[in-house]
């Protein structure tokens, strides 16, 4: 076992539904984090109190901070990575939950190939079974690049592991695609980020559609264009890629729309490769 440290950073907004199971399944994981950070991003209702209740009987070491202000999932998370004390940082949003394996699978990938950054992995929407144990010889990797995230959003949030000293954040001023923004970053800086083709992670709400963030397209639509837009403006994309990656991300928009127009709440079952 690697005696590499992992912070979880959990932010949380009116959780107290949720956020019990979220920190019962990182209690559960083969290779514990040194802690858990919970940014209470002022909510309204009990979150604060069952975090606390739940630290009471919890085996990691919790640390609560509550937001002044309501100010969005991506500063939240920017506040608890920059507490973080731990060689890599996790985040997981309260609603959803880990597979026991998560964090043991992922700090070896990365114990074993310093210069990757970042890694990842596939997520389940729907029935998801965390009791099947994974055989490590059988893991398949793949190693992505700042152009593969550019044809979609290879990581989902809660999936995702980083080296803490990275100099990286999530973009303040974004509530939507936050996360794409500094996946993008980091692929474009770093060059390695390693995707391992396991489903570790329960997401309550689908990639698009459902009732979370995830269901305001037409926000996510404009926070992709802003996150293109602001790459170019920062170098980062190269001036000939602009105008195809914002067609191509148009075109996806479109075909969402139809989608969740046409099916609904049966939007939850599509492929995470749209």
């Amino acid at each position: 076992m690697t005696t590499v440290s992992v912070s979880v950073v959990i932010p949380a907004f009116n959780a107290a539904l949720t956020i019990d199971r979220a920190i019962q399944s990182i209690q559960r994981q083969t290779q514990l984090p040194r802690e858990i950070i919970v940014v209470d991003d002022a909510s309204t209702d009990n979150t604060r109190q069952v975090v606390a209740n739940t630290a009471q009987e919890c085996t990691v070491p919790i640390r609560l901070v509550t937001n002044s202000q309501n100010v969005g999932p991506g500063v939240s998370r920017n506040t608890g990575w920059d507490l973080a004390t731990s060689d890599l940082v996790a985040f997981l949003d309260s609603d959803d939950f880990w597979h026991p394996q998560k964090l043991a699978i992922q700090v070896t990938q990365m114990c074993a190939e310093p210069e990757i950054v970042m890694s990842c992995h596939d997520r389940s929407v729907g029935d998801f079974s965390t009791s099947n144990s994974v055989q490590i010889s059988n893991i398949v990797v793949q190693d992505l690049s700042f152009r593969d995230f550019l044809i979609r959003n290879r990581c989902a949030t809660p999936s995702v592991l980083v080296r803490r000293t990275i100099r990286e954040r999530f973009h303040p001023e974004l509530r939507f695609a936050e996360d794409y923004h500094l996946w993008l970053r980091i692929a474009r800086n770093y060059k390695r980020v390693r995707f391992i083709e396991l489903s570790l992670v329960h997401c309550v709400n689908p990639a698009y559609g459902g009732p979370g963030l995830s269901g305001k397209l037409w926000l996510m639509f404009q926070s992709e264009i802003r996150v293109f837009i602001a790459l170019r403006q920062q170098q980062a994309l190269p001036g000939l890629l602009l105008v195809p990656v914002i067609a191509w991300s148009t075109m996806r928009f479109l075909v969402r729309l139809v989608d969740h127009l046409i099916l609904g709440d049966r939007i939850q079952t599509v492929s995470e490769s749209r």
